[in-house]
């Protein structure tokens, strides 16, 4: 019995893939590296973000000066982020099953605060939890500090993401997993991981029933 499902934002809730490729390649231009395209990005970015954009040849000193730089190129493309379609849809059918939501980003807890106003989406979360700073760290202490503090069975939890560190976090506190390959990561990436990958948000509601 699914009792709480722990949402991840990035690719999952809202679709900014491709407003992210173009930040990144902002990024390379502004540094006279070789640009990148959406189908290099998804199967190779994970969490670190550091060994991604080092990969990229980006040299990182400072973490939070290149998510600070990022977020500002991320806004010159806000015209290519939105709210998956389905997303709203899911979410009032979800009420039938006295589910709690929670959306958990490794974003900084401001920038997803300040999303989550803009995309007029707070009201269907129970909780939202952010990162204390910018340095876009793992989600997996604060996830773990979640179930703790609430009492929570992990096999009662699903998570819900759409990158490879979704289904790693998932499986380092044995909760359930379903990762959408609509995002941030490849679908081979995410089949990679031997959890449950779903087409899309639509297919949650029959997953939810059977488990």
């Amino acid at each position: 019995m699914i009792t709480h499902i722990i949402w991840d934002y990035n690719g999952t809730v809202v679709d900014d893939v491709d407003a992210s490729v173009a930040a990144v390649n902002d990024m390379l231009k502004a540094r006279g590296l070789p640009l990148t395209d959406k189908a290099q990005y998804i199967d190779n970015v994970s969490l670190p973000l550091e060994n991604y954009y080092k990969g990229l040849g980006i040299p990182v000193s400072d973490m939070s000066e290149i998510s600070t730089e990022f977020q500002k190129y991320c806004k010159n493309h806000a015209d290519l982020i939105h709210i998956f379609k389905d997303f709203f849809i899911i979410m009032q059918e979800l009420k039938k099953y006295n589910i709690k939501n929670i959306l958990m980003s490794s974003l900084y807890k401001k920038f997803l605060f300040e999303d989550t106003e803009k995309y007029n989406i707070r009201s269907y979360f129970d909780d939202v939890i952010g990162m204390d700073d910018t340095l876009v760290g793992s989600k997996l202490d604060n996830a773990r500090f979640f179930l703790t503090t609430n009492h929570l069975l992990p096999e009662n939890v699903l998570f819900i993401g759409d990158l490879i560190n979704d289904a790693e976090i998932a499986k380092a506190l044995n909760a359930k997993c379903v990762l959408i390959p609509n995002g941030h990561n490849s679908k081979s990436r995410c089949l990679s991981e031997g959890v449950t990958v779903l087409d899309d948000l639509k297919c949650i509601i029959e997953y939810i029933k059977k488990a």
